[in-house]
């Protein structure tokens, strides 16, 4: 597995944990993975078990990441978006496993337009056996597009959708 992208994880929680558990276990290397949160408690947990850098400032996180995913609650993803938007750079690439939340909705709030790719992986994915629908932006090339089927592989299978809505409709039927 590729392993030069550093990726960072905003939110600690089981659906990040299954996902960078993934990546370990597929060879991701530990030092490219990192995670904010703002419960200390879970991420020194995180950092004992996985052996990755850990945050309690998104901003932080975001300047030494190639890659951020957006694992936090719905009601949270506005504020954390406006919290970056002076210290993203034009190369990031977004990944949101956030449910409910548009692709449109994500980039107004981080105030640009920028490579995205909004996700919601199922429960199965916590044994690397889930089935994840993903649906990307405009702006996400073929690299991108091929290094995110790579981190939603790790926890089983995925497939590329040609309409967002479809990923409200998959979330539906596969919990």
């Amino acid at each position: 597995m590729e392993n030069k992208a550093v990726i960072g994880f905003i939110g600690a929680g089981n659906m990040a944990y299954a996902l960078i558990n993934g990546l370990l276990n597929n060879g991701y290397d530990s030092k490219n993975i990192k995670v904010s949160d703002p419960n200390d408690e879970l991420l020194r947990k995180r950092e004992a078990e996985l052996n990755i850098t850990t945050f309690t400032n998104n901003s932080s996180l975001v300047e030494v990441c190639d890659i951020i995913v957006f694992a936090v609650k719905p009601q949270v993803l506005s504020e954390v978006c406006l919290e970056l938007r002076e210290k993203i750079k034009p190369n990031h690439l977004f990944i949101s496993i956030v449910a409910g939340i548009r692709v449109n909705d994500i980039n107004r709030w981080l105030g640009g337009n920028y490579p995205l790719v909004r996700t919601m992986p199922n429960t199965p994915a916590l044994m690397q056996h889930g089935v994840t629908g993903l649906f990307q932006n405009e702006l996400v090339n073929d690299e991108q597009k091929a290094l995110v089927t790579t981190i939603l592989s790790s926890v089983g299978n995925c497939f590329w959708v040609n309409e967002e809505k479809l990923i409200d409709a998959i979330t539906a039927i596969s919990g």
